[in-house]
């Protein structure tokens, strides 16, 4: 700045090109900076396509739409995910009727506990529960220590069910 006493060691921008600086002490450039505005002069049009742009990295973008069919396909293995279900040959039922699961998931050992197949909703599982609660109650079986592991066994079945149907109904629709 003319007439300042303090070295110019900081820059700043003459312009929107950002390659031609001037250079002020810290007052003056934190007071230029302030005072300067990047899009001064523009269209709003304008401003909008250069915040668009930069977004990218003012590199070119193009639409997929070879992925058009990309969220219907999710969705389907997001059910399939949902119901412990898969439609392939090569794949047979368990000892349980299920297709194609992973017998060491959770959420396998889960239904084989509970007595549950696919495909399951909350309330199915809720009403198993329910049951379960009820016949293996420590205070139905004369306070049967075999009862109360067998509950807290059923307990953490329900939970790992119901997380994951809450999971699955978190999905977007």
């Amino acid at each position: 700045m003319p007439g300042c006493v303090f070295q110019g060691d900081h820059r700043a921008p003459k312009d929107r090109a950002l390659t031609d600086y001037h250079y002020f002490c810290t007052d003056h450039v934190a007071e230029y900076n302030r005072a300067w505005n990047y899009f001064s002069g523009m269209a709003p049009q304008d401003i909008e396509d250069h915040i668009v742009n930069s977004m990218t990295g003012e590199r070119p973008t193009w639409r997929y739409d070879n992925f058009a069919g990309l969220e219907e396909h999710l969705r389907h293995k997001a059910t399939q995910a949902r119901f412990f279900t898969e439609q392939n040959e090569q794949k047979s039922m368990d000892g349980h009727g299920f297709v194609g699961i992973d017998r060491n998931s959770p959420e396998y050992e889960a239904m084989v506990l509970m007595g549950l197949a696919p495909p399951l909703t909350l309330d199915s599982i809720k009403a198993r529960y329910r049951d379960l609660v009820k016949e293996h109650h420590p205070d139905r079986n004369k306070r049967d220590p075999a009862a109360e592991e067998r509950l807290k066994r059923i307990n953490m079945a329900y939970t790992i069910l119901k997380v994951a149907c809450q999971k699955f109904a978190s999905l977007p629709s």
